[in-house]
């Protein structure tokens, strides 16, 4: 018997004894798995210089951020 086998034997001996909801949750926990599997094996597209050559203005984006952090100066400001 090859190791993946042996693994998969261990694994289905060790699921003796759980409850129904337990088997679930652990059916689930092996779907998370291999959807995460799946996304590691995307491939990564880099999208340096595709705005090149572009006017962009970002002060709205300056603007947005200044607005959503202001809390966080205000804390460190109150200690």
């Amino acid at each position: 018997m090859n190791k993946a086998a042996l693994t998969k034997n261990e694994i289905y001996n060790k699921l003796t004894g759980f409850s129904e909801k337990d088997l679930a949750s652990i059916a689930n926990f092996v779907d998370f798995m291999r959807h995460q599997k799946k996304l590691k094996a995307k491939k990564i597209i880099k999208l340096q210089g595709i705005l090149k050559g572009r006017d962009i203005d970002l002060s709205e984006l300056k603007r947005f951020k200044k607005l959503t952090w202001q809390h966080v100066d205000k804390e460190f400001a109150d200690e």
